[in-house]
Formats: C-alpha cells, sequence, structure tokens
C-alpha cells in the first residue's frame, strides 16, 4: 500500500522545493535591488554634498574678495548694475545664451547688469561660478518694510531711534535715510554643477560689520560712579572730516561723582537715559570669524580656572603712530589689563577691570561692567567705550587719572577694515 503513495508524495517535495527556490531568488533580488538602490543613494549624497562644499566654498571666496572687487571698481555701493562673477573657467559664460543653449546659464541675468567676468582661484574645486552684486528688494524677491518690492538698495545696520539698538537689514529709502545707519548688502549666489545632472545652489548675504549708533563717550547700562576730579572726557568730536559731537557720559542708572571735567554736546552727563544696547547682538555680530579670539594673539595673557584674563604690558593693536594697524579682538571671559595698549575694536564677553597705564585707539564694548583706575600716565582712550551686562546689575567706576575724548573717523575706520561678515544663509 506504501508503494502506491510515493509518487505524489515526490510530487509534492518537488512542489515544495521549487516555491522555495523561487521564493529564495525573490528574496535575492528583493536584496539586490535594495543594495543597488543604497548605492545610487549613496553616491547622489556624495555628489550632492561634494557640490554643496565647492559652492560653499565658492561663496567664501566671494566674501573674501568683495572689499578688494569694491576698490577695484568692479563692485560698487552706488551702482546697482555692477555685477561680478568668478568662474572656474573663462570659457565658461553665465551671462550667454539661455537656460536650454547653456548649462551654465544665470537665470537671473539682466542684460542692462554691467559685468565683470573674474577667475576664481579655486579652479580645482567643482563650482561653476559665483555672482556678486547689490542686494535690493526686487533682487532677493521680498519686501523688507512691508510695502511694494523697489529696487532701492538693501542696508545692515541700526535703528538710531529705537532703544534698543538691534543690527538688521532695511532698504535704504524713505525714513530709513534719517532714522537707520548701516552698510550695503550683496547677494551672493553660487551654481556648482556637473554635465550629468548634478546641481547645487547656495545664497548668502554679506556685508561690511557697520558700527553701532553711538549716543556717548562713555555709555553705561549700570550706574557711572566718578571717583577723584582727574576724569577728563570729552564728547567733542576731534575728528574734523563729518564731525558730530556726542554726550560725555551716558548712563541708564545714575551718575555720581564730580562732573566737572565732563564735556559734550548736547549734554555733558546723561542719566537715566532711555537708550540701550542689545549686548547680545553686539557680541554676536563682532565675534569670530569676523573678529580675532584673544587666544589667537602672539601676547602673553593668561585665563584662571574661573574663566577671566589677565594680562600686563601686552599690545592688543598697532597704535597709529606705529603704523595705523587697526585689530578687532574678542575676549570671552571677563578681562583685567594693566600698562597695556592697542588700537582696533575690543569685545570683551564679561566685565573690564584696567588699572595703571593703558592707551587704546577705537572702541571698546564690555558686557559688563567697566571698574577703571588711572596711575602714572593714566587711562587714555580715544574712541568710545559701550558697557552693559544683560541685568544691569552692579556700578561701573571711573577713578584715578582717566582721559576719554571722541574721535569718529578714528572708529570709523576700524569699522572699514573688518572683513565682510556672512548675514544670511540659503541652498536650494
Amino acid at each position: 500500500m506504501a508503494n502506491i503513495h510515493l509518487p505524489r508524495s515526490r510530487g509534492i517535495v518537488l512542489l515544495t522545493a521549487l516555491l522555495t527556490l523561487a521564493i529564495l531568488t525573490l528574496i535575492a533580488l528583493c536584496l539586490t535591488f535594495v543594495s543597488s538602490t543604497e548605492v545610487l543613494v549613496n553616491e547622489s549624497n556624495e555628489k550632492t554634498v561634494l557640490l554643496l562644499y565647492a559652492a560653499e566654498s565658492a561663496c567664501e571666496e566671494a566674501r573674501l574678495k568683495t572689499r578688494n572687487l569694491l576698490d577695484g571698481t568692479h563692485l560698487s555701493f552706488t551702482d546697482i548694475s555692477r555685477t561680478v562673477y568668478l568662474v572656474t573657467n573663462l570659457s565658461l559664460d553665465p551671462t550667454l545664451g539661455d537656460e536650454v543653449t547653456n548649462p551654465y546659464f544665470d537665470s537671473n541675468f539682466d542684460p542692462s547688469q554691467t559685468v565683470s567676468i573674474l577667475p576664481s582661484e579655486l579652479g580645482s574645486l567643482q563650482f561653476s561660478w559665483v555672482k556678486i552684486w547689490p542686494k535690493t528688494e526686487s533682487r532677493a524677491g521680498y519686501s523688507l518694510d512691508d510695502a511694494v518690492l523697489t529696487t532701492d538698495p538693501v542696508f545692515y545696520g541700526f535703528s538710531k531711534i529705537k532703544p534698543a539698538a538691534k543690527p538688521t537689514q532695511y532698504v535704504n529709502s524713505g525714513i530709513h535715510l534719517v532714522d537707520h545707519i548701516g552698510t550695503p548688502v550683496f547677494l551672493v549666489t553660487a551654481l556648482a554643477k556637473k554635465l550629468s545632472g548634478y546641481r547645487q545652489v547656495v545664497s548668502t548675504d554679506i556685508a561690511r560689520v557697520p558700527c553701532p549708533p553711538l549716543a556717548a563717550v562713555f555709555f553705561s547700562k549700570e550706574m557711572i560712579q566718578i571717583v577723584g576730579s582727574a576724569v577728563f572726557i570729552d564728547g567733542n568730536d576731534q575728528s574734523t572730516v563729518s564731525a558730530y559731537s556726542l554726550d560725555g557720559v551716558e548712563s541708564q542708572g545714575g551718575i555720581l561723582g564730580d562732573t566737572t571735567n565732563i564735556h559734550g554736546a548736547p549734554l555733558a552727563a546723561k542719566l537715566y537715559s532711555p537708550y540701550s544696547y542689545e549686548m547680545q547682538s553686539l557680541l554676536k555680530m563682532l565675534s569670530p570669524p569676523n573678529v580675532r579670539e584673544v587666544e589667537n594673539l602672539n601676547i602673553n595673557i593668561s585665563k584662571s580656572g574661573a574663566g577671566e584674563y589677565v594680562a600686563t604690558g601686552i599690545t592688543l593693536g598697532t597704535l597709529p603712530a606705529s603704523g595705523d594697524i587697526s585689530q578687532a579682538v574678542y575676549v570671552d571671559g571677563p578681562l583685567s589689563i594693566s600698562n597695556s595698549s592697542g588700537q582696533g575694536i575690543l569685545v570683551i564677553n564679561g566685565d573690564l577691570v584696567i588699572s595703571g597705564e593703558f592707551t587704546y585707539h577705537g572702541l571698546i564694548i564690555v558686557n559688563g561692567k567697566v571698574l577703571l583706575s588711572g596711575a602714572g600716565s593714566g587711562i587714555q582712550i580715544l574712541g568710545a567705550l559701550i558697557a552693559g551686562s544683560g541685568d544691569g546689575s552692579g556700578i561701573s567706576v571711573l577713578d584715578g587719572i582717566i582721559n576719554m575724548s571722541y574721535d569718529s573717523s578714528l572708529i570709523r575706520k576700524q569699522f572699514e577694515n573688518l572683513p565682510y561678515a556672512r548675514i544670511a544663509f540659503r541652498d536650494f
């Protein structure tokens, strides 16, 4: 009887084997498909990332070259038609033809532009071109003042009348001409593209870091205490070029002590001022990479376990009489300094203590309170000083021999020498 059922059993075994083989084959095909897809996706991601890095590098080159392009008249603060392309190959022209006939054509090109096509120094990178031109509302594609799109240049700067100064972008037209100060913004767009079809576009906004609006030679969010009669502060502009005088001292708190030797216009001393600065915005604007960290300077400065920087007999930038070299320095913590000198822009994220002799030409910004104690030839500051912590606690003290005088052209020169900063970034 067992032999009768043998052929049927063999048929079932064969069918089962075939089904198993088919399933295993299907699984293998699925695994192969998934693996192939992952390889293609990884290759695509790798090419996209490489193109993104290349486009970002092109934007960085444009940022670093903008000052020279302005000096060479390829770009202009006032002529919005001037446009520069940096290309990896001079045979590549983004202004010729159209998107069909030229794979590298700039779809935003306007024949009315005055174009300069210059070689990039990054020819080994896989980007095509990077474009630099003045920013306007119409070119940006959005309004900054809730009005119609205009061709007025866009500036990056401060409102002179708001109680808390904070840098922002605005259109240089209408009422903004009266109550804003700032610097022109340039649009930078980079195209990185392969003939195989892969492409990446990166766009950045760059501008020269603007000087914050100044109200007094020494402005403090904290109360100011003047000790003794050897503190001299003069808000009358020492510059003869577009002179604009300031108050001598100004505080959101009170001003205590002898103000006999405090001078300025319209006021020598202004207490309980409604004006202020958004210190965190100032610090962000004037922090690395826009300025140098103090650790990167070749000076003898130490840092305590509590994070305080201490130095004596150092130079924070060469004084004008020795070469007129400006320098912007960022100190990420309290600073205690004596018998030193410097020039440029000094930014301290913490309290500032100066003792003995100290000479500085430029602007000092302190996110905290200030304790000045001058001896010998004293503390000499030609420029201005802004101080104020977030909570407004403590008292800023001026003691001993101190002489502060305002010079608008000197401060302006410090900011004009700063590199262009990236203030916005987009990739698509």
